[in-house]
């Protein structure tokens, strides 16, 4: 993997945004308890996702949305592309 310079950068940029604070905090949480903090963020994005998801198609389910967000928006969206260029012509 070549680092280019705008990757130094970034990388500074967030190692500046550290706080040394919050580090000391998360040492001295258990395996356990980092993993749940892990899945709370990771429920929280998919939340958020899915009200985003909605909010553009409120044709969909919250469990459609859910289904879409878990298995990938990328791979939604190019599927959703291809249907559409298809029925287009």
């Amino acid at each position: 993997m070549v680092v280019t310079e705008q990757m130094r950068r970034e990388i500074a940029g967030a190692v500046a945004e550290i706080d040394l604070a919050q580090m000391d905090i998360l040492r001295r949480m258990t395996p356990a308890q980092r993993v749940q903090m892990a899945a709370s963020m990771i429920a929280d994005v998919e939340r958020v996702a899915v009200y985003r998801l909605r909010q553009r198609e409120p044709e969909l389910s919250e469990a459609e949305a859910y289904r879409i967000v878990r298995t990938g928006l990328l791979e939604y969206e190019r599927q959703k592309r291809r249907w559409e260029t298809t029925w287009a012509d």
